[in-house]
């Protein structure tokens, strides 16, 4: 591992080289130290400039990153990084010091990590997942109010209705590809949450509960007059579809979670606090660490540009409800047909945890998208929507 003769030296060259590394950390002085379970090393950066030592320094560091041997190796390999390893039961990574300047400044701590892990090799080449296929169906905006909210939605093409719930830090916009893909056969609908895009805010704030939202849609399912919809979430929504499955036990013609579980700790409270501190940073660097291998690169800016358009407060009051959401003993009570779609590149749904749920729901399925990530009606579409209309076609 480290002990390669000249490994440090090599980091410290592609550090310097690396043009986003020294994009980001233009303003940056820090000493960033590297523990692992025969020494240390550290990183001394000033102004897109890094000085690394292979050893433990006196001086101390203002940040360190402790892991075991096998954590640093899974780095190297590409098998984690910097948000995988410190997320709670994901990775064995932790953080000291002034782990406030690491969050702070969360893209130069990524960025390294992500550095390192290139040092000893070059990701292979990947064919791209492919281009979406519209309908031709014409979407179209429109309000209504619900329990006097003034929510946003969007709405394509006729037919059973398909209604969408976005993911945490998102909008209707992530689910364009849905509005115009699956327009063809059906009547697409994409909400607006609470606190995001075009849907007002309550005056007490966000909400911080998947309940809310759920109590909340119900109540917009009722006033659009929709006949048992098929309801679809992505991550947030995933989860959120899930419990409303489990509250109206046959309202719904079938569920498709994407990108959900039942139960989803992987969030820490320090992360949440972050967010009122950095979340726009923090969400950049989040959701690239979450992006398949097989998405381009302009619908993998797009999945960034996307997800860093909300505010802090809604970005915490998002993942305070995905943090907190355990419905591992109400899904069993699940009628609709469920399908759990995922991308399999995406660590924080695991595909263990993906199939825990599924043995939590009767006759749920799974499906899964290679080289797609945690946004694969963003990065994939086309893949995405012939999983959800074969789906369909067998159960709806």
């Amino acid at each position: 591992m480290f002990s390669e003769a000249g490994w440090w030296q090599k980091l410290e060259n592609a550090l310097n080289a690396d043009e986003a590394w020294r994009e980001a950390s233009r303003y940056f002085r820090g000493r960033l130290e590297l523990r692992h379970d025969r020494g240390a090393a550290v990183i001394e950066i000033s102004q897109s400039h890094a000085e690394v030592s292979g050893e433990a320094d006196l001086m101390g560091a203002d940040i360190t990153v402790t892991g075991p041997d096998k954590e640093w190796r899974r780095l190297l390999a590409g098998e984690i990084d910097w948000f995988e390893g410190l997320s709670p039961g994901l990775g064995d990574f932790t953080l000291s010091g002034n782990a406030v300047a690491a969050w702070r400044d969360v893209k130069v701590m990524a960025l390294t990590f992500a550095v390192m892990a290139r040092v000893n090799q070059t990701p292979p080449a990947i064919a791209s997942s492919p281009p979406p296929k519209p309908s031709g169906a014409v979407t179209t905006g429109h309000y209504i109010d619900v329990d006097g909210i003034r929510v946003h939605y969007e709405e394509a093409g006729s037919g059973p209705p398909i209604i969408c719930f976005h993911a945490a830090c998102q909008d209707t916009l992530m689910w364009r590809h849905v509005l115009d893909g699956l327009s063809d056969s059906y009547r697409v609908i994409a909400v607006d949450a609470v606190a995001h895009g075009k849907t007002i805010e309550p005056a007490a704030g966000p909400f911080h509960s998947l309940t809310q939202h759920a109590e909340l849609n119900e109540k917009l399912i009722t006033a659009l007059k929709l006949d048992r919809p098929v309801i679809m979430g992505c991550s947030m929504g995933g989860n959120l579809v899930l419990e409303m499955a489990a509250r109206k036990l046959d309202a719904y013609r079938a569920v498709v979670s994407a990108e959900g579980a039942d139960y989803t700790p992987t969030v820490a409270q320090f992360f949440l606090d972050m967010l009122l501190l950095n979340g726009s940073q923090i969400l950049e660097c989040w959701a690239i660490s979450m992006t398949g291998r097989r998405t381009p690169p302009d619908r993998a800016k797009e999945v960034v540009w996307q997800i860093t358009r909300t505010t802090p407060q809604a970005m915490r009051g998002d993942l305070t409800g995905y943090a907190n959401f355990d419905k591992r003993k109400e899904v069993a009570t699940i009628r609709s047909p469920v399908l759990l779609l995922r991308g399999d590149a995406d660590w924080l749904v695991s595909q263990s945890r993906t199939e825990e749920t599924q043995a939590r729901i009767p006759g749920s399925r799974i499906a899964v998208l290679a080289g797609t990530g945690h946004y694969p009606m963003i990065e994939n579409p086309f893949e995405f929507n012939e999983a959800v209309r074969g789906f369909l076609r067998d159960v709806a």
